[in-house]
C-alpha cells in the first residue's frame, strides 16, 4: 500500500503501443474508502496511546469516574521471565564486572 492509495488517488495504468503512442488507459477505485481510511487511523492512535504498566489506556485509568471501576485479578506467574531473572542474578554474582546493559538474554522452551 502507497501514500497515494491510502489518499484515495486512483491508479492508472498505460497501455502504449509500439512507435509510443497511448492505446490505453485504465482507472481503477481506490482500494480504501474514506471509513477504510478513518478506521485506520483510529487503530493506529489508539495502539499510540499511553498506557500505564497496567496495561489500560492512562485517560481511562485516571479518570476520576472511574475511580471504584477497576479491580485487580489474582497474580499469575510468567515462567519464563522467573528462569531468565534467577540466570541473570546468578550470574551476576559469577561475573560480576561484566556489562550487562547490552547483553541479550533469550529464553526458549526446554524440548
Amino acid at each position: 500500500m502507497t501514500v497515494r492509495e491510502l489518499n484515495g488517488e486512483p491508479q492508472a495504468s498505460v497501455t502504449f503501443d509500439p512507435d509510443g503512442n497511448v492505446l490505453s488507459v485504465t482507472v481503477a477505485e481506490p482500494r480504501f474508502t474514506p471509513a477504510d481510511k478513518a478506521t485506520l487511523l483510529a487503530s493506529r492512535r489508539l495502539e499510540m496511546a499511553p498506557r500505564g504498566d497496567h496495561g489500560i489506556l492512562l485517560a481511562e485509568a485516571l479518570d476520576p469516574a472511574n475511580q471504584f471501576a477497576f479491580e485487580v485479578e489474582p497474580p499469575v506467574m510468567d515462567w519464563a521471565a522467573g528462569a531468565r531473572n534467577s540466570f541473570i542474578e546468578t550470574y551476576k554474582k559469577r561475573h560480576p564486572n561484566v556489562d550487562m546493559s547490552a547483553m541479550h538474554i533469550r529464553v526458549r522452551r526446554r524440548d
